[in-house]
């Protein structure tokens, strides 16, 4: 479900009368003034006037307001002039032409007195704009960094009414990267001022409050925020805002199992969603609807409803909507006992979802973005405070002071540096998860599940499609760890080689070995081992003529955990003779990202890490295999 930005400048969702009742009194204003700095001043606020509902109107009287301002060197209106042209072009959707004039208005503002209130608040406003303008082109971090520096400004003047906008778009940005508890921050604080002030806009935030306390499954608080945001609606009718809170209501009684109040919200929905022609909405709608009849096992309806909310996810291009109606659809075709258009329908779930784990990705690369550099600032923030007070404290000592810009200089080099480390090493373990799982060997897992169902083989397709699950989870929770346990990784291994010998119809066999002198609580870096063992099937056993055997072992000296990965396969020299192919690019670049990690985890930790690739040879010197040999020093998982 999306959320609302409340905008800082207010825009009118439908077109309204070009008669503008504030815009003619001040027209009336200055064709009786002839005070020039009166009149340029009357110009920008006609311009003001007009943002909700004629954008020209606006560039026409904020292009007089700028000559009049040029004329008399006021800067002041001269800035206001160009944040009324950008506002405009924001307006009709021209962000090169808006972006232009937003940081001509800054530049003017910044060389202005800062102290000054009317100064704070045209730039707060400046940046605001510039914010909203890089959230409807989904550039977050550049929306995040001029939304921040409007806030301070708001919170300086103590402009509540403009601080709770800031804070429910702020909210709205971390809600589209998923990142729900920044999110939810920031809502309850635009919602503390707005209940405050008595904002028309309190009963958005309260819907958008009560849905992430709805995804959390905390039914009591999303039911107590979204019975405030109808009586809100009551008091502010804003019929978008309520067909989206029918929507969440609704799904508030299906976490209840009340189907039948479920639906009848979600029939209101439907009449709001037509009525205001919010596709987006009405897709959702029929969504839900489909599911519930499909839980009542009313298959026709439940067709029906979500073929109306694939087709308009089609046309607004929802990769997430087209994947569950795909989902829904191939689920109705099987309970119809329908099994070649089911299996169409999941081919097709699988392609939605695969474009959607590619957006997913992006969205968690982009919160590690902004959580790095948000914590960057933060360093550099405190260390700045730091800094200043030892000056103040110890400026009159030139000696101390020079002693301390030293031990400052080189602490923040050292934490530079780590920062750093600790962002590549997260950006390798990033790519290493996105590699982990290549699309050849998972299209070819789900095709031979999916044959499986087909063939109402459905022992072996839940067999192998439990193991897939577990694999897939566990390569997800890996993602969120350092390290793991070596048991956890034993067990995806295990998994990872059950299906690999699916894929290849038992082309080679596999053994693990475990020293029972290693501890349970033993580490390991987590995603590390699986593109060595992953490039032992595809490029050692697999081209073999015979049948292969992939032997993985775990032992422990006094300081090291001694990891192996042993195959009789064509060698490694001489597979890299054999032509490459894609699968073989997707790997090299995996091994390649997995020794990066290992340089970076050792100069990070201080230890040593060493890792060696053999060709195995007989006593003629023909191939016969090649050992990975890994020596890693001893972790252990801390409770």
């Amino acid at each position: 479900m999306k959320k609302v930005y409340i905008l800082i400048f207010t825009l009118s969702l439908f077109p309204v009368s070009a008669q503008n009742t504030g815009a003619d009194s001040l027209l009336r204003t200055l064709n009786r003034t002839t005070d020039m700095s009166l009149k340029t001043e009357l110009l920008n606020k006609i311009s003001d006037a007009y943002k909700s509902s004629d954008p020209d109107a606006m560039q026409k009287y904020a292009g007089k307001a700028l000559v009049s301002a040029r004329k008399i060197h006021n800067e002041k209106e001269e800035a206001k002039a160009f944040q009324n042209l950008g506002t405009s072009y924001i307006i009709l959707g021209n962000y090169d032409d808006a972006i232009k004039y937003f940081n001509l208005s800054e530049k003017i503002l910044s060389g202005l007195d800062q102290n000054d209130k009317a100064i704070k608040e045209i730039l707060a406003k400046v940046f605001g704009s510039k914010g909203i303008m890089y959230s409807e082109q989904n550039n977050y971090a550049k929306a995040l960094e001029n939304d921040f520096k409007a806030m301070k400004l708001y919170e300086a003047t103590d402009n509540k009414v403009q601080l709770s906008k800031i804070y429910n778009n702020i909210g709205v940005i971390y809600d589209s990267i998923d990142d729900d508890i920044k999110a939810l921050n920031y809502y309850l604080k635009a919602y503390k001022i707005q209940k405050e002030i008595k904002d028309p806009a309190l009963a958005v935030s309260c819907s958008n409050i009560g849905l992430i306390y709805l995804t959390e499954n905390n039914l009591v608080k999303a039911r107590k925020f979204f019975d405030e945001s109808l009586k809100e609606f009551q008091k502010s009718p804003n019929a978008r805002g309520m067909g989206e809170l029918y929507n969440s209501i609704s799904q508030y009684y299906v976490a209840k199992k009340d189907l039948k109040t479920a639906k009848n919200y979600l029939l209101k929905a439907e009449e709001i969603c037509k009525s205001t022609e919010d596709q987006f909405g009405l897709s959702n709608t029929y969504l839900f609807l489909a599911r519930i009849y499909f839980d009542e096992n009313d298959l026709d309806q439940s067709s029906d409803f979500v073929n109306k909310s694939l087709q308009i996810s089609r046309d607004l291009d929802l990769p997430e909507a087209m994947m569950n109606c795909e989902k829904l659809l191939s689920e109705i075709s099987d309970k119809k006992g329908n099994k070649e258009q089911a299996f169409i329908h999941l081919k097709k779930y699988n392609a939605a979802k695969e474009r959607l784990s590619r957006a997913e990705n992006a969205k968690e690369r982009l919160k590690a973005e902004l959580n790095f550099e948000f914590e960057k600032k933060q360093i550099e923030k405190k260390e700045k405070a730091d800094w200043e007070k030892a000056k103040w404290i110890f400026g009159f000592l030139l000696l101390t002071t020079i002693l301390i810009g030293i031990f400052f200089f080189y602490r923040n080099r050292e934490r530079e540096k780590t920062l750093l480390l600790q962002k590549q090493l997260a950006e390798f373990q990033h790519k290493a998860l996105h590699l982990q799982m290549n699309p050849h060997f998972v299209f070819n897992c789900l095709a031979a599940i999916s044959s499986f169902i087909v063939q109402n083989d459905k022992e072996d397709a839940i067999k192998y499609l439990a193991k897939f699950s577990k694999l897939m989870r566990l390569t997800l929770d890996f993602s969120q760890e350092s390290l793991v346990t070596i048991d956890k990784e034993i067990e995806a291994l295990k998994n990872y080689l059950e299906l690999e010998q699916l894929r290849f119809n038992q082309k080679f066999d596999f053994k693990i070995f475990k020293d029972p002198l290693i501890e349970d609580d033993t580490a390991l870096p987590s995603l590390l081992l699986q593109p060595y063992v992953e490039n032992a099937v595809i490029h050692g056993v697999v081209p073999r003529k015979e049948k292969g055997l992939i032997t993985i072992s775990f032992n422990q000296t006094k300081e090291f955990l001694i990891c192996e990965i042993e195959d009789n396969g064509t060698g490694i020299e001489t597979s890299k003779k054999m032509k490459e192919n894609s699968m073989s690019v997707h790997k090299s670049m995996a091994m390649e990202i997995s020794k990066k990690r290992l340089e970076t985890w050792e100069e990070l930790e201080k230890k040593k890490v060493s890792m060696t690739i053999v060709e195995l040879k007989d006593k003629n010197g023909a191939s016969k295999g090649t050992r990975v040999l890994l020596k890693l020093p001893l972790e252990y998982i801390k409770d």
